[in-house]
């Protein structure tokens, strides 16, 4: 029988918004968007522009962790826990990769009372002169670009069946390498241009749905 994982984008993904763009918003103000059209226009990698935009960013880690959890915009898709218990059940693994942070990730999940998971997101240090972040590969080495892709191909490797899950134009490469893909926003967009067979989803309850009838042996 093969081993299944499902790899899961977290913002916009598990949550409803972005979260770190929210902290953005709230502790650098606009100044930083400058350096998202550039990586949006692909003129600067996704690991270049948080070194940029969080090196802006000088709050304390308590201070944001305490936003994070207390603001009425930072909300998780329904379905989530369940989703997550529903993998358990069911021998299926759950690898969350995110180019977010994992400061937040992970007191989000403690919140939920979810634990035990993998998570791969960029590495926080703070300091007084700005956050200091940086995205570590598979084989520890740090990476600035190809985040994502580098775990698909890990589990890829591990032999296990890739179900990707994911909401942003950064989740597209990583769709391409796995055997199904859950789609919304943007990267539901990006893979009908691709002709990339996915299942669009709103919550988790539809992703559990979905993955009951993918008939996993």
């Amino acid at each position: 029988m093969q081993k299944t994982a499902v790899q899961l984008d977290f913002d916009g993904t598990v949550t409803e918004e972005d979260v770190s763009f929210l902290l953005l918003d709230t502790f650098v103000g606009s100044s930083w968007r400058k350096y998202l059209e550039e990586y949006s226009a692909g003129k600067i990698s996704v690991g270049v522009f948080n070194k940029k935009v969080f090196g802006m960013m000088i709050a304390d880690r308590k201070t944001m962790t305490d936003f994070v959890l207390n603001n009425p915009q930072v909300k998780v898709h329904q379905g989530f826990k369940e989703f997550v218990d529903y993998c358990k059940s069911n021998r299926i693994e759950v690898v969350i990769v995110s180019n977010g942070l994992a400061f937040y990730i992970e007191a989000m999940l403690e919140k939920l009372g979810i634990n035990g998971l993998d998570i791969h997101a960029a590495e926080n240090i703070f300091s007084p002169a700005g956050m200091r972040v940086r995205y570590l590969g598979p084989n520890g080495k740090e990476l600035d670009a190809g985040f994502k892709e580098a775990y698909t191909d890990m589990l890829c490797k591990m032999g296990y069946r890739v179900i990707y899950i994911g909401n942003g134009t950064s989740d597209i490469i990583p769709s391409r390498k796995a055997q199904y893909v859950c789609a919304t926003a943007d990267l539901l967009g990006l893979c009908r241009k691709e002709n990339l067979e996915c299942y669009p989803f709103n919550d988790f309850y539809d992703v559990i749905k979905i993955i009951d009838n993918f008939k996993l042996d």
